[in-house]
């Protein structure tokens, strides 16, 4: 289907070729029902964008960065604005711009492609906020796309597309061994209610540390589920505990939020951290210095994630590669490894 042609689409729908370009350009004059009806033809029929476009689109060397949103896991940390500070970095030095967009998961999504995509010689999709059932829902959206895409902090494995992100599983897993490794047995497990893949590949980082630690006495592992908004996340913690629950004697936290959120509601019932209570957060984002005690956490290298981004995206552009094209050379998952950044919040068991 590479030679249909825009008159193609536009018989196809009893359109004008005009509205046609308009609706694949992003460029008002069309209505949204128009222009989600072309978008949807194009990648049912394989449309292939004309290559004057994509020299066109090189020329202007105009980078989109895609934050998907749905969870709230984007939005409620600073990780995001590091990872854009990074992509804008290595970007300026290449000679790109970078247009900032956001893609709302629970909106319609065929306009949004449209808008996103508008001029753009690369697409950079911060993807952490993306579930299981929707990478093969964007990646069809984005069938049509003949500008190359790497991924952000989730490894779509089940989708043909590069991408960068942090290495989830053993940065836990080496979280939850320090905690053990301190002294502390009785472990527990802040987890959010809601699930995207970094918090599933994460769940298992705490399951391989507890395996290989089986033989040193380990409590059942306590489980504390948390809204992943941090004033929810505190009402959370403060219930449980005013509840009547024991807390464990340390806590593994899947991000930073939650554990800063679970330190306020602990010590707002007479527990002190880390005396009573150790905590252990994950991102190291700028929270974890404004509280007290400043929180113990695994550093991921975020602006790192998007200057590597920006390279990989760079080298698929000077290819030639689309989004469809890319895995014939082979695909990049590249897994940056966290480092613990030790503060006050863990207690080392005398």
């Amino acid at each position: 289907m590479a030679d249909v042609t825009a008159r193609d689409l536009a018989n196809r729908l009893g359109i004008s070729t005009a509205a046609v370009s308009m609706a694949l350009n992003g460029k008002p004059g069309v209505s949204a029902e128009t222009r989600s009806r072309v978008l949807a033809a194009a990648g049912e029929l394989g449309y292939t964008t004309p290559k004057s476009r994509q020299s066109d689109q090189q020329a202007k060397k105009i980078i989109s960065f895609v934050i998907f949103t749905e969870v709230g896991a984007a939005e409620q940390s600073t990780f995001s604005s590091f990872v854009l500070r990074g992509t804008e970095s290595a970007a300026k030095s290449l000679g790109y711009r970078v247009l900032v967009h956001y893609f709302h998961g629970d909106r319609p999504w065929n306009e949004q492609v449209g808008l996103c995509l508008n001029d753009a010689c690369g697409v950079i999709l911060l993807g952490t906020d993306i579930t299981e059932s929707q990478r093969h829902a964007f990646c069809q959206y984005y069938s049509i796309v003949k500008a190359p895409v790497v991924v952000v902090d989730n490894f779509m494995f089940s989708a043909y597309v590069d991408s960068v992100g942090n290495d989830n599983t053993y940065g836990v897993k080496s979280a939850v061994s320090y905690l053990i490794d301190c002294g502390h047995r009785r472990i527990g497990y802040l987890r959010s209610m809601q699930r995207i893949v970094n918090f599933a590949d994460r769940e298992l980082g705490v399951q391989l540390s507890l395996a290989d630690h089986r033989d040193v006495g380990l409590a059942p592992l306590q489980v504390v589920d948390l809204d992943i908004s941090p004033d929810k996340a505190y009402e959370d913690m403060l219930a449980w505990l005013k509840a009547g629950n024991v807390p464990a004697d340390a806590y593994f936290a899947e991000n930073d939020l939650l554990a800063a959120s679970a330190i306020r509601a602990l010590q707002k019932c007479g527990f002190r951290v880390p005396d009573d209570v150790s905590v252990i957060g994950f991102d190291d984002v700028q929270i974890c210095e404004m509280i007290d005690p400043p929180v113990t956490t695994m550093h991921a290298f975020k602006e790192r994630l998007g200057q590597l981004a920006v390279n990989q995206l760079d080298y698929r552009i000077r290819s030639g590669d689309t989004l469809q094209t890319c895995r014939q050379s082979g695909l990049l998952k590249i897994a940056l490894s966290l480092q613990l950044k030790e503060r006050r919040s863990v207690r080392r068991v005398e």
